[in-house]
C-alpha cells in the first residue's frame, strides 16, 4: 500500500467525512432530546411485521427503541453507507474520470498498491463517521434521559462501521472494474436498498427466508447490536466479504486498460 497515496486520499475526503460526522451528531443529539417528551406516549407502533423489522421493531416507548428505530435502522446506515460509498466511487473511478489516476499511475507506485490505499482511506472516512456518531449517541444518551451502557452503544457503531465498509468495497471493487463512477455508487446504492428491504420482507415468505443471509443489513443488524452488544460472527461475515471484496478490486483493476 502507498503511505503517500493514502495520505492524498484522507485529505481529499476529510472535509466531508467531518462535516458528515457532526451533522450524525447533531443529528443524534436532537433525537435523544426529543424522546423525553414523545417516549410516553408514542409506544410501539402496531405495523405489520415486515414495515416493523424495517423499522428496528419500532419500539418508540423506551430510549433504546427509540435510538435503534431512529438511528440503528435509518439514519445510522444510510449515513456511514452513503458516505462510504461516495468515498470509494470518488477515490477511484472518479479520479479516472477525472484524468487524474492516469498521471498518479504513471509514478513509482503499483494498481494494487494504490487501489488498497484508496481502500484505505474509505476506512478512515468510515471510522471518523463511526466516531461522530458515537459521541452523538453518548450525547443523546445523556441528553434523553441515561438508561443505555456505554458498550451497547459501541457496539452499535462497530457494526454500523463494519457495515459502512462492505458497502464501500462493494463501490470500489464496482468502480475498479468498470471506472464509471455512477456505476459504482448506484450500483452500490442498490444494494444497500435491496439489503434493506431483504432483511424486512424475506423472513415473512418461508421460501425466500435464505434471501436474508445475501444482505449485508442482516448482519449488521440482525444481533440488535444496541441491545444485545457486539456479535463477533457477524461481525466476521462481514469483515470477510469486504476482504473479498477488495481483493477482487485490486485484481480487477490491475487488468483493466484505464481510459485515458
Amino acid at each position: 500500500m502507498s503511505a503517500a497515496t493514502l495520505r492524498l486520499a484522507v485529505r481529499m475526503r476529510l472535509t466531508q467525512a467531518l462535516l458528515a460526522a457532526v451533522g450524525m451528531g447533531l443529528v443524534i443529539l436532537m433525537v435523544g432530546a426529543l424522546f423525553p417528551a414523545v417516549g410516553g406516549s408514542i409506544g410501539k407502533l402496531d405495523l405489520p411485521d415486515g414495515v416493523t423489522d424495517l423499522l428496528g421493531g419500532a419500539d418508540y416507548g423506551t430510549l433504546t427503541g427509540w435510538l435503534r428505530s431512529e438511528i440503528g435502522a435509518v439514519y445510522g446506515p444510510l449515513v456511514i453507507a452513503g458516505v462510504a460509498i461516495a468515498a470509494a466511487a470518488g477515490l477511484t473511478a472518479g479520479e479516472e474520470e477525472e484524468g487524474i489516476l492516469g498521471l498518479v499511475l504513471a509514478h513509482p507506485v503499483s494498481r494494487r498498491a494504490l487501489i488498497l490505499a484508496k481502500a484505505a482511506a474509505v476506512g478512515v472516512v468510515v471510522v471518523v463517521v463511526a466516531g461522530g456518531t458515537l459521541v452523538g449517541l453518548l450525547a443523546g444518551v445523556a441528553i434523553g434521559g441515561g438508561g443505555i451502557a456505554v458498550g451497547d452503544l459501541c457496539a452499535l457503531v462497530v457494526h454500523l462501521a463494519f457495515f459502512g465498509l462492505t458497502l464501500g468495497a462493494l463501490a470500489l471493487l464496482l468502480a475498479a472494474v468498470t471506472g464509471r463512477r455512477a456505476v459504482a455508487f448506484g450500483g452500490a446504492a442498490a444494494y444497500g436498498v435491496f439489503s434493506f428491504l431483504v432483511n424486512g420482507f424475506a423472513p415473512l415468505v418461508g421460501a425466500l427466508d435464505w434471501l436474508k443471509y445475501t444482505s449485508a443489513f442482516h448482519f449488521y443488524a440482525d444481533n440488535d447490536p444496541i441491545a444485545n452488544g457486539i456479535d463477533v460472527g457477524d461481525l466476521a461475515v462481514l469483515a470477510l466479504v469486504t476482504a473479498a471484496l477488495t481483493a477482487a478490486a485490486a485484481v480487477g483493476f490491475g487488468r483493466r486498460d484505464l481510459r485515458a
